[in-house]
């Protein structure tokens, strides 16, 4: 899934590259100059370019295992995760290699669904790391992966009339507002480096009948000249929160993401979004609300949580948001855990690729009773990578993202109402 490489990290980082300042037509002649190049542009998390670079060392150098790892690292954080459990198979097969490496190969080989292939993987990895918890959770869905079939619900892709990736809805008027590839916004944007495509930006679309309408450019102060990715509605829709991407202070070749608020005026436009936290090492995006406003949950690679990316919260007193607090391990891990949404009980949702499962990122549920996260199973769920959910309210169902189709796409589910209450949970 190429979008998310930048918004979930997956992959999973927060952080946002920007175009690579070597250029890309450099005139490559010697073996050295190539393999410079290629680091460089790795460096710079600009993967489709390094995986281009590094497969003409292979092709030099058939044998060099090191140079196959890293085209298998390409690919797993370019979101390709075919070619990428090809490139780690061909180095792993064949030689002794960082412990990680062991581990990324299981994730992708599951997510390929070769699941038998991917529990050899992650025996043999924790034979090194016998207490990792990522690699325990997925082992255990694993051996018994039909658990987590839950027929009550239903799903169905949504016609979007949008070219590129389409991801993250969030409720608004009477449709959605959707992240999207679409590059028909208004501002001129420069080109990404990790998949050579066009920035992101904020798109409106109504919703009819339970079809999806034209979408439209939302508007020229929330959608900037960067990224725009994730928002949340409230306050009736006339405030939103909304992820975008930032220089990191000294770093002119990086992006962390900050979250902006931003107030809808009389006339129907929106004012211009201000940076709601202040931060500048680390990222924060994904924000969700609760109904009443008052309490706000995202994700951070923050230091000092349980993995590479958390799910932190505040609340509004006293006219300001109070210190973020991290919701700890009951919800967070040492994967990562993104896209957090809050239904209209204020149930809390949140995409996680730490706790097991069928395969990429999985939707999980906060159980209001125990506290225990909860995964929602297939057909939300699938061996790609699953985040997003919303629940409309006047309902029983919503709205949710996924790769599964081999882009990231909008879903719509449905589920029983009988049944709402029933959950599949997962140690």
């Amino acid at each position: 899934m190429r979008s998310v490489i930048c918004w979930a990290g997956l992959m999973l980082t927060l952080g946002l590259p920007l175009t690579a300042q070597i250029g890309t037509h450099i005139s490559l002649r010697s073996e050295s100059s190539i393999r410079k190049h290629a680091e460089l542009y790795f460096e710079r998390q600009a993967y489709s370019h390094a995986a281009k670079l590094y497969h003409r060392v292979v092709a030099e150098h058939p044998d060099d295992q090191q140079a196959k790892l890293i085209l298998g690292d390409c690919y797993r954080l370019m979101r390709e995760p075919h070619s990428a459990a090809y490139w780690y198979g061909q180095a792993l097969d064949n030689q002794e290699t960082a412990v990680e490496h062991l581990y990324h190969y299981a994730s992708v080989l599951c997510t390929t669904r070769a699941y038998g292939q991917a529990r050899i993987w992650y025996q043999k990895y924790l034979v090194h790391r016998p207490d990792d918890q990522r690699a325990l959770a997925a082992l255990n869905s694993l051996r018994n992966p039909q658990r987590l079939i839950d027929n009550r619900y239903q799903v169905k892709q949504l016609a979007v009339e949008l070219p590129g990736a389409v991801f993250s809805p969030a409720l608004y008027q009477n449709g959605l507002v959707v992240v999207g590839e679409g590059g028909t916004g208004s501002l001129i944007k420069n080109i990404t480096s990790w998949n050579e495509g066009p920035y992101f930006d904020l798109y409106y679309i109504p919703i009819s009948e339970g079809k999806a309408g034209h979408p439209r450019y939302l508007d020229d102060n929330l959608n900037s000249v960067f990224h725009e990715g994730p928002a949340v509605f409230f306050d009736n829709g006339d405030q939103v929160i909304l992820t975008r991407s930032a220089f990191k202070k000294g770093q002119e070749d990086t992006r962390n993401l900050q979250l902006m608020i931003a107030q809808r005026k009389p006339s129907g436009n929106w004012s211009t979004p201000k940076k709601l936290f202040s931060h500048q090492d680390y990222s924060i995006g994904h924000p969700a609300v609760d109904n009443h406003g008052s309490v706000i949950y995202f994700s951070t690679d923050k230091p000092g949580g349980y993995g590479g990316t958390d799910i932190y919260m505040s609340e509004y007193k006293n006219g300001a948001w109070t210190t973020p607090v991290n919701l700890g391990p009951e919800i967070n891990t040492a994967g990562n855990e993104l896209f957090p949404s809050v239904d209209l009980e204020g149930t809390l949702y949140y995409a996680t690729n730490g706790r097991g499962g069928l395969g990429g990122l999985e939707i999980f549920k906060v159980d209001p009773g125990s506290g225990k996260s909860l995964n929602l199973g297939f057909p939300i769920n699938s061996s790609a990578d699953d985040f997003g959910i919303v629940w409309h309210p006047e309902q029983d169902g919503g709205y949710f993202s996924t790769n599964r189709t081999g882009r990231d796409r909008i879903f719509k589910f449905q589920m029983s109402p009988q049944l709402a209450k029933a959950a599949v949970p997962v140690n």
